[in-house]
Formats: structure tokens, sequence, C-alpha cells
């Protein structure tokens, strides 16, 4: 959990420092610490992270996304796409049958 949460706060960090609207700015920021609160709040999904397919490099690419969209105007949307995939991804998880 900590290496998926230090992904997040670095991302947070970059997007405080762009130049992006600030409605885009603010909507992005709301769905990031929406999967931070996921991550510290379900032990669960952080724990099944590292067995689902492409589960570390679900994080490592939205850095990648974060760093290469902040400094391009319009590129916003694939970044908000991207972090939606995530949430779902990680709702889906939280929802599975069989989980408590």
């Amino acid at each position: 959990m900590d290496y998926q949460c230090g992904i997040i706060n670095e991302c947070l960090h970059l997007l405080k420092q762009s130049s992006m609207p600030t409605r885009k700015r603010l909507r992005l920021e709301i769905q990031l610490i929406g999967i931070k609160k996921l991550l510290v709040y379900d032990r669960g999904i952080s724990k099944n992270i590292e067995h689902w397919p492409n589960g570390f490099d679900m994080f490592e690419e939205l850095l990648r996304q974060m760093q290469r969209t902040l400094g391009r105007s319009g590129e916003e949307d694939a970044l908000v796409n991207l972090i939606d995939g995530m949430l779902t991804v990680l709702g889906d998880d939280n929802a599975s049958p069989g989980r408590d």
C-alpha cells in the first residue's frame, strides 16, 4: 500500500504544480484522493493489487500519464479516463462476492 499511496501522493503534488484549468484540476484531485482513500481504508484492495494483472503497472502508468499530460494542454480527458478506470477496478474488487 505504501508504494501505491506514494505514487498517488506524487501525482497530487504534480497536479498542484500544474497550470491545468481549476475545474479539471479539482476533479482529478478528488479522483486521486478517492483512490488513496480506498487504499488506506480497505486493506483487502491493497493486498490484492499485487495479484491483479498489471496491478503495480496500473499505478506506474498513472504516474507516467500524469507527467505527460500536465505538460500539455487539452489532454486532461485521457487522464480523467485512466483514473475513472482505476476507480472502477478498485471499486469492483471492493464489491466482489465473498468479501466482508
